[in-house]
């Protein structure tokens, strides 16, 4: 799971131009149209949530050293992902139990590409769930610590790895008892139904 990002602060206006062009970015680079790939923006509570939308949430709940964060969420080969928008949701509301804040975060699933990924944006700004004040949000190492190992904890790689083991123990328990038949053959021991059905194996 790689999980890399950077903020943005500075003059408002100019952020909210950046956040715009970023935002019509994720949603349109590169999109396949044969796959009728969704882009939509999406959030914690919406499947679809308008551009105009998610950027007038955001810039709202900016705060004095961070106007808003960006980052991207991708997955390894051995941590498949089945319903990216859950998966996201899992992610995000661990990240929240860390900040111990309410975030407003928006996001756009990319699949279309060899890594499969996910584009997050989160607010400068987040309320205390206990007082309703609200307070910077601020991301250090630990944070994108976090974001990784939840990545993987709310992937399918534990099963993933449950099937490639199961797989593997089929087909040394199926060579074993190739070897034991061909043993077996060249040995003589074997009835003529036996060989029958082992060289027909």
């Amino acid at each position: 799971m790689i999980a890399r990002g950077r903020f943005v602060r500075g003059n408002r206006q100019a952020a909210a131009k950046q956040l715009n062009a970023h935002l019509k970015y994720i949603e349109h680079r590169k999109r396949a149209e044969e796959t009728r790939e969704d882009r939509h923006i999406f959030s914690k509570e919406s499947d679809s949530v308008r551009r105009q939308e998610a950027m007038e949430d955001v810039m709202e709940h900016t705060s004095s050293s961070v106007n808003y964060h960006k980052f991207v969420l991708s997955p390894s080969g051995d941590e498949p992902v089945e319903h990216w928008r859950e998966w996201t949701r899992e992610v995000m509301r661990d990240l929240e139990e860390q900040q111990g804040k309410e975030l407003h975060w928006y996001a756009v699933h990319h699949g279309n590409t060899d890594n499969p990924h996910v584009h997050v944006v989160i607010a400068g700004a987040g309320e205390d769930p206990e007082t309703g004040r609200t307070e910077a949000v601020k991301l250090y190492a630990q944070d994108y610590q976090l974001l990784r190992e939840s990545g993987r904890e709310h992937s399918e790689h534990d099963y993933y790895h449950l099937l490639r083991e199961t797989a593997q123990e089929l087909d040394r328990q199926d060579f074993v008892e190739r070897d034991h038949v061909a043993s077996s053959l060249e040995h003589g021991h074997l009835s003529h139904e036996s060989q029958q059905e082992g060289l027909g194996r």
